[in-house]
């Protein structure tokens, strides 16, 4: 896979209506000085529409970014930007390089539920949870046609840029089988890859939460 360097239990997904005052997601305030944050865009390609994915407890995506030490860094997801697409974040980071391979999509096999509630003894409804390993979830790789590799700079906010992604699932809402909500890998791709685009750390510049407003002093960019 070649390289591009850059160096600059819910059972349904809520979006933010349009013209509705929008809430600020979760974060962590920087536990120091030289800590940094990746941001990403992403979103369904609905022929040439960019709209939210869906992240629920049986399907759901997320980045599959490679940090320092090899392993897969676990980003938070924001659903419900106003008249925006998907946003993941990680905070906290130390700098250094940060390779996006791909997108995860995971999902729950109905299969394997059945048979972790037997073992349970009890009904269990799933989460969203993409970066944990559960008995029920299967996870595929959706790769880049280019692995993105950002040098994270310390003491900032920086951008692995947009993203989007096509694709079909097994049966979706309507299937019948364990694997109706997998996507059919020969019909999914990722349609867009702009690791330059500005766009989301513009969007969350305006963001003014106390945590936010530290990490937004580490974004060098002008709001939207």
């Amino acid at each position: 896979m070649k390289q591009l360097v850059i160096t600059t239990a819910a059972l349904i997904s809520l979006f933010m209506p349009t013209g509705f005052a929008q809430l600020f997601p979760k974060v962590d305030k920087p536990k120091s000085d030289e800590m940094s944050m990746l941001v990403l865009q992403f979103a369904y390609d609905n022929d040439g529409k960019m709209e939210n994915v869906l992240n629920m407890n049986f399907t759901g995506w997320a980045p599959a970014v490679k940090g320092l030490d090899g392993k897969i860094v676990p980003f938070r997801k924001y659903d419900m930007g106003a008249n925006f697409t998907n946003i993941y974040y990680a905070e906290n980071l130390p700098a250094g390089e940060y390779t996006l391979i791909g997108f995860y999509h995971v999902y729950t096999d109905y299969g394997k539920l059945k048979e972790f509630e037997t073992a349970q003894g009890k009904q269990h409804i799933p989460s969203y949870e993409p970066y944990v390993d559960r008995p029920y979830h299967v996870k595929q790789l959706i790769p880049l046609k280019q692995a993105v590799v950002v040098k994270l700079e310390p003491n900032k906010v920086m951008t692995m840029g947009s993203y989007a992604v096509k694709f079909k699932w097994v049966g979706g809402a309507s299937g019948t089988t364990d694997d109706r909500w997998k996507v059919i890998e020969d019909q999914t791709s990722i349609t867009l890859e702009d690791p330059a685009s500005e766009t989301v750390i513009r969007y969350i510049k305006t963001w003014a939460t106390p945590a936010w407003k530290k990490w937004n002093a580490k974004n060098p960019v002008e709001p939207l």
